[in-house]
């Protein structure tokens, strides 16, 4: 059996999370306005389109915020060797641990709620505008007047999540966990919209 690579798998997980989320999301809206629920397919269509196309991107982003700032640190456990040999040089490879690095994740956190959240959310709402046929100048209007919102919004859950991803959540699931959170804030968006 042909194994599919991370990226790929990470955007596969993103596309059906998001199809699911986009499904609640529209029946939560039908539930708020006390109308029957009609399945809108171009608005799946659409947020699986978004997914695919920033999945990528993000997976990208997390791999190279994980490689410049290093989530652990590895260090060495102490030996007990009851006889040591003095005789031969040490050969035997000692374990070690890891551990928190503090700062880095603190960074990470920081990078990752300024400049990838903002990337995120302009790249968000640039591509669901051209997705929906929207002219250019139109979608640059609806990012002026949405990214404020959305951001604010943002910070009452995003940071929570890096955290979490980034103290023990491992690297190539990082997307994972978003996605599923990404449900949580779908709902909480249309909520918030009425």
């Amino acid at each position: 059996m042909m194994s599919v690579s991370p990226i790929v798998q990470a955007t596969l997980q993103a596309v059906v999370i998001n199809a699911g989320s986009n499904v609640l999301a529209q029946g939560i809206k039908a539930y708020r306005a006390d109308i029957p629920f009609e399945f809108d397919l171009q608005a799946l269509i659409q947020f699986t389109a978004c997914a695919i196309i920033t999945t990528p991107l993000n997976y990208v982003w997390q791999t190279n915020l994980e490689a410049s700032f290093p989530g652990t640190s590895s260090k060495p456990e102490p030996t007990h060797n009851e006889k040591p040999d003095t005789t031969k040089p040490e050969k035997f490879e000692k374990p070690s641990r890891s551990t928190l690095n503090v700062g880095n994740t603190i960074t990470k956190v920081v990078i990752d709620q300024t400049i990838g959240g903002t990337w995120n959310t302009v790249l968000f709402l640039f591509t669901m505008g051209l997705l929906r046929g929207q002219h250019y100048g139109d979608v640059l209007g609806q990012i002026r007047e949405e990214f404020w919102p959305i951001m604010s919004a943002g910070f009452k859950l995003w940071p929570f999540v890096s955290i979490l991803n980034f103290t023990v959540v491992p690297v190539e699931q990082r997307l994972l966990v978003g996605s599923l959170f990404g449900v949580v804030w779908a709902v909480y968006l249309s909520l918030m919209s009425g």
